[in-house]
């Protein structure tokens, strides 16, 4: 039998014994000899996870007794990077330092000196070079085909890959100039950060459809498909609800139930009604209940795990179960019967929660509403046509209305933060084709959805934290406080205040700012410092509250169609409702244990999922403004850096670079605390808010970036000084098909 890898360690952590043999670690372990190819291979898996190291050959050392450091390392698009190390401080690599090792590699570094970061608070950090690569992180790219000195090449699209893949001779698999392409490596960076590689497959040229989203699959590793047994595993399904399953539950059938999303989805995971009662009002949030249907350790639930959530692109989703689960059996559908797990609350007329139930219950949703048609009737006298359609519902609505604004009220007299700048929403046509980019649209109807699910949310982690049921939770720990003493320093150059002890800043101090900066020309950068300076909201086994909805309850229920955390959290409801009683002691943390490496792959897919998102609205943009090269634009300034200035296309909702060396011959010097580039000799001036007319030089594929210099007619004249603040792009007049994404219910 071999030893255990606490085992290995041990012994090589004793006093006198810390570096040792294969034969000497044998012997002292009594590894039997057949089973010695195996603790071979035991050896190198520990070598390859940064816990041991080979030292002088084939003696074997742990970690923490050489003068190595493992870990994974992180790059950065300017080529140097960091060591991330579990337990102590990074490691600094500079660009010459890398070896051949590329981003998401597991590395050995070894420490060479510190350097400061030149600010007195900051501890030093260690620079060193990489000696090995102990753990491949990648061994394809994604990029462009090209020809360089005769050699046929692919230059990597991300920005993080610090190499040129140098294709084989025959190996172009039929590739034309120009061509986005997969490549598999067959020999990683060298010196000169030169790679060797084959083409593996032809994706097309960038504008066509879809091909955009196929750099940004290939990039982040997200499976395109679902194997074959998992098609099959959920192909066996009924398409309609069993009578068997309608056992046990609550019958909502007779109420007046509906869905309320985006034009565009087609999964519809929740589903709401509301009534008056003698102290208030009673809301109803009815969840599609997956897991009856997806049960711990089948091959569904494996899958949904391993993607952990649904990924959202323009004209495509990337579904976390297969269809005939998230569009069918499990979607809300209007006029068919469905399982739920519904939150029954009742809540007085300020809404506080005065009662709360839980069950499992059975409903046929009366309509598929959307955001825009709700918005409508709320906010127009309705039609008789609507009267005639709606009937009931248009009071219904009408009350949701009344009880969302109660409820965000509460909300924010507790001091809940709420960061409401629109995001970009593409407009594809008929074809997929980018033909428009314009704010993301948020309506009465959208809060509306939002504040039920928030109080869903909120309830559920408060019954499972107080009947000591295990769980995944949403956490939103405080901010840094050093990230806030910078933030401080912003702020006060703008003349607003962060005010109080920084490691005890309350929610409300936030709240108050974003309030103050609301349609100022320093708006969107302001809000954009203030969300950095926010810890990331992660899963987690514990209930540690949510600091920027001012939540000490809080998890996600309310999605279990699209986020792997609401199934765990139904199942340990449904447990709770089916037992009546909590688990013993031991069986808590056993299972606690198992949902705590459940809550971190979460994190990590989520994680995953809005960066590959993001990318994808990169690359939309980018697509759109490719003919437009050449062209002027009227632009508003956006964020003023020492580089350069940060413009937003006033026509589009589009961003862009206009570098401080397109700013004329004058020597433009960065006032940090004004927030403004000054020319020396011209004394020209630009700030926040300035209108300007600007012509698109360029588009950096690489960085994702789009180039601009000041417009020929608009490069003499100093800009406005102050401008009103900007306004957003209007919509097209000829409302396209928005793009496929399915709109966050926004439950942080």
């Amino acid at each position: 039998m071999l030893p255990r890898d606490s085992d290995v360690l041990g012994r090589l952590r004793e006093k006198g014994s810390r570096t040792l043999s294969f034969q000497e670690l044998v012997r002292s372990l009594r590894v039997p000899e057949e089973e010695e190819d195996a603790f071979h291979e035991r050896l190198d898996a520990l070598e390859r996870r940064g816990e041991l190291v080979r030292v002088r050959g084939e003696k074997y050392s742990a970690i923490e007794f050489s003068n190595l450091t493992a870990g994974r390392l992180t790059v950065r698009p300017e080529g140097f990077g960091f060591v991330l190390v579990q337990g102590g401080p990074d490691l600094y690599v500079p660009r010459a330092g890398m070896h051949g090792a590329m981003d998401g590699d597991t590395v050995l570094a070894r420490e060479e000196s510190a350097r400061s970061q030149g600010r007195g608070r900051d501890p030093e950090r260690f620079s060193g070079s990489v000696v090995k690569v102990l753990d491949r992180s990648r061994e394809r790219v994604v990029g462009r085909f090209e020809t360089q000195e005769g050699r046929k090449v692919v230059l990597p699209y991300d920005p993080k890959v610090d190499a040129v893949v140098r294709i084989a001779e025959g190996k172009a698999h039929g590739a034309r100039e120009g061509e986005i392409v997969e490549a598999r490596l067959t020999a990683f960076p060298d010196a000169r950060r030169v790679a060797h590689g084959i083409v593996e497959e032809r994706l097309g040229f960038l504008g066509e459809p879809g091909v955009d989203i196929e750099i940004v699959l290939r990039s982040y590793g997200l499976p395109p498909r679902f194997p074959q047994p998992i098609v099959e595993a959920s192909d066996k399904f009924p398409e309609e609800v069993a009578t068997e399953d309608l056992l046990g539950r609550r019958d909502f059938r007779d109420r007046r139930i509906v869905t309320i999303d985006g034009e565009t989805a087609k999964d519809f995971d929740d589903a709401v009604e509301v009534e008056r009662t003698e102290n208030g009002f009673r809301l109803g949030v009815h969840i599609a209940d997956v897991s009856n249907y997806v049960t711990e350790g089948d091959l569904l639930d494996i899958e949904a795990a391993s993607r952990g959530t649904s990924v959202y692109f323009p004209g495509r989703v990337l579904p976390m179960l297969p269809e005939r689960l998230s569009n069918g059996l499990c979607s809300l559908n209007p006029r068919v019967d469905r399982l739920v797990l519904s939150a029954i609350l009742d809540f007085d007329r300020r809404g506080r929660v005065q009662g709360a139930q839980f069950c499992k219950g059975v409903i046929r949703s009366a309509h598929r509403m959307t955001y825009t048609e709700v918005a409508r009737l709320l906010e127009t006298r309705p039609s008789s046509e609507d009267e005639r359609r709606y009937g009931p519902f248009l009071a219904d609505f009408r009350t949701m209305a009344e009880l969302a604004a109660a409820l965000r009220a509460r909300r924010e007299g507790r001091g809940a933060i709420d960061f409401d700048l629109p995001d970009a929403d593409i407009v594809l046509d008929d074809a997929g084709l980018v033909v428009g980019i314009v704010p993301e649209s948020r309506n009465v109807a959208h809060r509306l959805i939002e504040e039920f699910m928030l109080a869903a949310n909120e309830a559920v982690a408060k019954k499972l934290l107080f009947d000591k049921q295990p769980a995944i939770y949403r956490v939103h720990d405080r901010p840094d406080p050093d990230k806030l003493t910078d933030l401080r320093d912003v702020l006060e150059s703008f003349g607003y205040e962060l005010k109080g002890n920084l490691a005890e800043l309350p929610p409300s101090a936030f709240q108050k700012l974003l309030k103050g900066v609301q349609g100022k020309p320093e708006e969107r950068l302001l809000t954009d410092l203030l969300l950095r300076a926010q810890r990331k909201a992660i899963y987690s086994e514990e209930c540690r509250g949510h600091y920027a909805l001012a939540a000490p309850y809080y998890c996600h229920f309310t999605s279990p169609i699209r986020r792997y955390p609401d199934l765990i959290v139904h199942r340990q409801l449904s447990r709770l409702l089916s037992f009546g009683r909590a688990v013993s002691a031991a069986d808590f943390e056993a299972m606690n244990q198992g949902l705590a490496a459940v809550a971190r792959l979460s994190s990590e897919r989520e994680r995953r999922a809005e960066q590959a998102e993001r990318e994808s609205l990169l690359w939309k943009k980018i697509v759109f403004m490719k003919d437009k090269v050449g062209r002027d634009f009227d632009a508003g300034v956006t964020g003023v850096a020492s580089f350069g200035l940060f413009v937003m296309l006033k026509d589009f909702f589009v961003e862009g670079l206009l570098p401080v060396s397109a700013l004329g011959e004058d020597f433009f010097v960065y006032e940090e605390k004004q927030h403004r580039l000054r020319g020396r000799t011209t004394d020209v001036t630009y700030r926040l808010g300035d209108s300007l007319t600007v012509h698109l030089k360029e588009i950096d594929e690489v960085r994702r970036r789009l180039n601009f210099r000041l417009a020929e007619r608009k490069a003499a004249p100093a800009p406005v000084r102050r401008a009103r603040p900007l306004a957003a792009p209007a919509a097209p007049e000829k409302p396209a098909r928005p793009y496929g994404r399915k709109p966050r219910k926004r439950s942080r």
